[in-house]
């Protein structure tokens, strides 16, 4: 089960990627902006200790600032450009990347388990309630019929998804810019 999730990840990471221009992943770096309900500037960014795993960002600080991965890193032909896209196995997370201008780049961030959250204290096992209270309600209302709370910077998204009130999935994206 768990290998046949790890492929539909990367098939629809390779599906999101090969949508956007190739151009779009390009120095991206800073994914922050004001939220309209907080007066602090959001960053949707991962944190493992004491490595910020900033979507977009290149891989190779984060990788070897994040250490051994608990497995064998999964590498499959990327369909968007020319190299490989690659899952790193953390505790309690994957982390995904793809190749530009020959360099891996940060794709997302998948919470395998309740062993990790996010900055704001999110993790699976949370409640709903607590999701809108870390990061407001500016969430997109129609993933939200379905359980899933997406917020998103011009860089970055976060979803959050939920069955029956509580979190089970977290999600780090890199988002294509416009």
């Amino acid at each position: 089960m768990k290998k046949l999730r790890k492929y539909l990840v990367m098939a629809g990471l390779a599906a999101a990627l090969a949508a956007a221009p190739m151009t779009s992943y390009a120095g991206i770096w800073g994914n922050a902006k004001k939220d309209s309900t907080q007066t602090e500037t959001v960053a949707y960014e991962f944190k493992s200790g004491d490595t910020v795993v900033a979507m977009g960002a290149e891989a190779a600080s984060v990788v070897k600032a994040l250490g051994k991965p608990a497995k064998a890193v999964f590498e499959v032909d990327s369909c968007a450009y020319q190299g490989k896209d690659k899952v790193y196995t953390y505790a309690g997370f994957e982390l995904n990347t793809y190749p530009v201008d020959g360099k891996e780049r940060i794709a997302s961030v998948y919470f395998l388990d309740d062993s990790v959250a996010t900055p704001e204290g999110i993790k699976i096992g949370s409640k709903a309630k607590d999701v809108v209270d870390a990061y407001g309600k500016e969430y997109n209302k129609e993933e939200q019929k379905l359980g899933t709370y997406s917020y998103s910077t011009d860089t970055a998204e976060l979803r959050i998804y939920t069955t029956k009130d509580v979190v089970d999935g977290v999600e780090y994206l890199v988002k294509a810019a416009k």
